[in-house]
């Protein structure tokens, strides 16, 4: 398993298309200081997705945006690479840990049943950050 970085893999912040990682600039060390404090596995579900791999999801009706900031190429915000990345949703306490942690850290999250979005929006864009549910 090859390692992006000391916490995150290759496979895991690939676009399942391309096999292309292209993170916007200093995304892997806010990503890397939330998984440090969280002290607890955060795997990634989803993380950079390429425009065919985002319309592929559209086409099956998952709520990607077309704007996603998990865009490699993102033709609204120019961030330089992706900035968002979907993670496995803890249970109970801890994710209850992650949100409090994440909030305090201006990340905003995205809580759906079975993941968490995370993305840096307040870094790249002029959006503040923000927490909402699917």
């Amino acid at each position: 398993m090859e390692r992006y970085s000391e916490h995150f893999t290759v496979d895991e912040l690939k676009d399942p298309i391309t096999g292309e990682i292209k993170l916007a600039k200093g995304f892997i060390d806010r990503l890397e200081a939330l998984r440090e404090d969280y002290g607890n596995p955060l795997k990634v579900t989803s993380g950079c997705r390429s425009s065919e791999h985002n319309d592929w999801l559209l086409a099956r009706g998952y709520k990607a945006s077309p704007n996603s900031l998990h865009l490699i190429e993102n033709e609204r915000w120019a961030t330089g690479g992706c900035c968002a990345v979907d993670v496995g949703r803890p249970n109970g306490v801890l994710l209850h840990s992650l949100v409090l942690l994440a909030a305090a850290h201006s990340w905003t999250m995205g809580i759906a049943s079975t993941f968490v979005h995370l993305d840096r929006r307040v870094d790249y864009t002029e959006l503040d950050p923000v927490v909402y549910t699917y």
